[in-house]
């Protein structure tokens, strides 16, 4: 559920995150791209009886509207007589609202969700310490920010998964339940840079193999590991990548095969600490 219209216009920039790219992206890697017509903001009445049987939702919102909305559906749900498990609900704040006077409200969001999601330099300005450290980012603060906001939902509510995407840096996963050391998975192109073309529109394609990988597995660190691969592809060019299938009906994004991309990650990530 993205409350934003599908229609941008992508800015060229230059990421410092990705130094080969060529972007107008501020000091914390922000992407640069305008909106061509005027956006759109969804409610849960805007949904058909169809997608409200949806196992996942993505939203982005200010804390309080992010309540709203999660009430919201789970009450249209109801009402239609919907007897299914209750979806999983995945939070992007908005990064204007990522400042320490939303902290009481944000803390109060997570009680209802199931994944915050917020850039490294979101969750630094939510805490109001330093993203980056001489260029690099600041995992021991990321770390600790994190901490303190898996703390915010006990034990014994609903488990919190706290996925902070970190750029080249890969992306931060701690849970208030099972994972509460963390860990850090690496960007799938983190070892060779010069794949990345455009960054825009990553961090909602990580979201959205996330989403499919937590649906799929319930597990949170698997899903980090689609969601890198689904980011990937999202990044090569400028633009949406290419959809083709091959003639057995496998699915290819750029020409490359989905599975066997995500399968060798796995591997990947399975070897390291």
């Amino acid at each position: 559920m993205v409350p934003d219209p599908f229609t941008v216009s992508k800015a060229p920039h230059i990421s410092p995150l990705y130094p080969n790219v060529n972007p107008n992206d501020d000091a914390d890697g922000r992407a640069a791209f305008k909106y061509l017509t005027p956006k759109l903001r969804l409610t849960a009445n805007d949904l058909t009886p169809e997608l409200l049987t949806s196992r996942s939702f993505h939203l982005i919102s200010s804390p309080l509207r992010c309540v709203e909305l999660v009430n919201g559906i789970l009450d249209r749900r109801a009402i239609l007589g919907l007897d299914l498990p209750r979806p999983l609900f995945i939070w992007e704040p908005v990064p204007a609202l990522c400042i320490e006077s939303e902290m009481d409200n944000t803390c109060e969001a997570v009680k209802h969700l199931d994944v915050i999601s917020p850039n490294h330099a979101e969750l630094a300005s939510l805490f109001g310490v330093q993203a980056t450290t001489s260029g690099d980012v600041n995992r021991s603060g990321i770390e600790e920010c994190s901490r303190k906001l898996v703390s915010a939902v006990s034990q014994s509510e609903r488990e919190l998964h706290v996925v902070v995407r970190s750029g080249k840096d890969g992306c931060y996963v701690r849970s208030s339940q099972g994972l509460s050391s963390g860990r850090w998975i690496p960007a799938y192109h983190a070892n060779n840079p010069v794949k990345v073309v455009d960054p825009t529109g990553g961090g909602n394609g990580f979201l959205g193999g996330f989403a499919v990988g937590l649906v799929k597995t319930s597990d949170p660190i698997k899903a980090a590991i689609w969601g890198s691969v689904s980011a990937s592809f999202c990044i090569e060019q400028v633009g949406m990548p290419i959809l083709q299938r091959t003639r057995n009906g496998s699915e290819t994004w750029n020409a490359v095969d989905v599975q066997k991309r995500l399968n060798e990650f796995l591997d990947v990530c399975a070897r390291e600490p």
